[in-house]
């Protein structure tokens, strides 16, 4: 729901409505809200009774009204009144101070002020205002993060797809002595290798064709315990494991240490990393 705050001209009286709100595109900030806030403290300090346990100097948008809530907010608690004269000794060297009109403003603040059965409301506005704030920056900050992660995971990709190792289909086909169209069923069957990269296409690491001329065995399995994630499987071979003594899992398989290498990937993909 939407609080809206309307002040009357010179008028005391406050108008505060609430109607449907579409959060992603409303106003997270509103400085009449705020400033009828302070008003209503300057005008009766029994209003800071009625703030509430959770409104703090930083859910204010407007950086002088934090300091002047932190100053009047300090100045009640030492049993002081809080009025703007002053205020006004406190702020007379903050450069934000006279920009805004000085005692003027606060005896603005005074004059507009709504009456005390207010500030709940007004508390709550600027309150939901800064939590929404809060919510949209960890957002961005999130959005941001998420970006940069895909831009340094593209970029690792297109160095993996660029190394001397990958081929093209119609190479790999050569190497293992078959037609593209074999190498194609082969992929979709998971029987070989392929990572799909922006610009190149799919490449086939040479490596999964062994000494004897045919492919990795287990190739079929650890797609299926790997989600049929071509990078999963990749990631999988070709880090060194140190359960192997550091050896990669592809040099095992090679090797023909087959149910070891599923032994260490079925452990995987349950989540067991000891």
């Amino acid at each position: 729901m939407k609080l809206t705050v309307l002040l009357q001209g010179g008028s005391p009286q406050v108008e505060i409505g609430a109607e449907p709100l579409d959060a992603e595109s409303s106003p997270v900030v509103d400085l009449k809200a705020e400033e009828a806030l302070l008003g209503a403290l300057l005008l009766d300090n029994d209003g800071f009774d009625s703030l509430g346990p959770t409104l703090t100097a930083e859910d204010f948008s407007e950086p002088f009204h934090q300091r002047l809530f932190t100053a009047m907010w300090d100045t009640r608690q030492t049993g002081e009144l809080v009025e703007p004269i002053r205020m006004a000794e406190r702020f007379a060297k903050d450069l934000a101070f006279p920009e805004l009109g000085g005692v003027r403003y606060l005896a603005e603040l005074v004059v507009r002020a709504p009456p005390i059965k207010d500030v709940p409301a007004l508390a709550a506005r600027i309150g939901g205002l800064a939590m929404r704030r809060r919510a949209r920056t960890e957002e961005d900050d999130l959005d941001v993060a998420l970006r940069e992660a895909r831009a340094r995971g593209a970029m690792r990709a297109a160095k993996v797809l660029a190394g001397p190792e990958m081929l093209g289909a119609d190479n790999f086909a050569t190497l293992i002595g078959a037609t593209r169209e074999t190498v194609r069923q082969k992929l979709k069957r998971g029987e070989v290798l392929g990572l799909q990269g922006a610009k190149r296409g799919v490449r086939y690491p040479a490596w999964q064709v062994t000494q004897d001329g045919g492919l990795l065995p287990g190739l079929p399995k650890l797609f299926e315990l790997f989600g049929d994630s071509p990078w999963a499987v990749f990631r999988f071979l070709s880090q060194p494991a140190p359960a192997f003594g550091g050896e990669s899992p592809k040099d095992r398989l090679r090797a023909g240490k087959v149910d070891q290498v599923l032994d260490l990937a079925e452990g995987q993909a349950r989540g067991d990393f000891g």
